[in-house]
């Protein structure tokens, strides 16, 4: 499971800087990186910033709660693994959590063997809900936990938007993928330029090989 974890990032949104602290040292033992957020505001404009695979926020915080963070989220189509931390347990706030497709409700303080159940339950639904590897072409494997293509036996590591790219493309390799829905899924309804996709294009044409992605003129991209 760690090594699986080491692929993988996480934002912490937590206002009281002592908890934020203690939670985010527990955090950088299981993730590759751990961003940190001061209030909502400051947890979205993270989140856009470095589009983390899990999100663990604070419930009631100044200027945007938790929920209402978790309301933009799907307002945008933004779609991390959400967890909740807590000192409050009323009933009403857990109904309401499920309600809004919250991942995990943990009650604070949170130890580690709770935190190891729930990112265990974090990977079951990578596992249940998504192919771990997808097939390219004859010697070509993408392997999307690990961010990874491995030529021949030669393993290649992709950065963040080049996975994404590579695992949307691959979804349906008949499909041209248009530039909006590569900026949904890839850039997460941030703003893509045309020189920010053609940069992520090149990267990956060149460790994946310059045949395998095809710009269709005025439409998108697809997988060859």
């Amino acid at each position: 499971m760690l090594e699986r974890l080491k692929n993988k990032t996480i934002l912490l949104v937590e206002d009281e800087k002592v908890i934020r602290e203690n939670i985010a040292s527990m955090l950088k033992f299981f993730f590759k990186d751990v961003y940190s957020a001061i209030d909502g505001y400051d947890g979205l404009d993270q989140y856009e910033k470095y589009i983390p695979d899990v999100v663990m926020t604070d419930l009631k915080m100044p200027n945007m709660s938790g929920f209402e963070l978790i309301e933009e989220f799907q307002k945008r189509h933004y779609k991390p693994f959400t967890i909740i931390v807590s000192a409050h347990t009323d009933t009403d706030l857990l109904i309401k959590a499920i309600h809004n497709g919250v991942d995990r409700y943990l009650i604070k303080p949170i130890t580690e063997n709770e935190l190891f159940e729930t990112l265990e339950v974090y990977l079951k639904g990578i596992d249940e809900n998504e192919p771990k590897q997808i097939k390219i072409d004859e010697n070509i494997n993408f392997d999307i936990d690990l961010c990874e293509l491995k030529i021949n036996d030669e393993v290649i590591h992709l950065n963040k938007k080049e996975s994404l790219l590579l695992k949307l493309l691959s979804s349906n390799k008949e499909k041209i993928f248009s530039y909006e829905e590569i900026e949904e899924q890839v850039w997460t309804g941030s703003f893509m330029s045309t020189s920010a996709i053609r940069s992520v294009v090149r990267d990956l044409r060149k460790k994946l090989g310059e045949k395998y992605i095809v710009n269709i003129s005025g439409s998108g991209y697809k997988l060859k």
